[in-house]
């Protein structure tokens, strides 16, 4: 099927592939019927994504802030 720019298509995510974006294992059991699934991947955290925010903004500004703070003291 050619791309056509004019049409925008989209579709619901399967609950397999919402417990996968939230980190969860292809092992984890999900319930048989479509909703309770999909509220199962729903109201999880996703490790790996706050990993990596930690790993990559929150860990960084806490040792700025810690550098700054401690030149500030030092300053006074």
């Amino acid at each position: 099927m050619p791309f056509d720019r004019r049409k925008v298509r989209s579709r619901l995510l399967s609950p397999r592939e919402a417990a996968r974006l939230m980190g969860l294992p292809e092992s984890y059991k999900l319930p048989a019927r479509y909703n309770d699934a999909y509220h199962v991947a729903g109201d999880g955290v996703a490790v790996p994504v706050v990993r990596h925010l930690a790993a990559e903004i929150l860990e960084p500004l806490a040792k700025a802030a810690r550098r700054t703070g401690a030149a500030a003291i030092a300053a006074e």
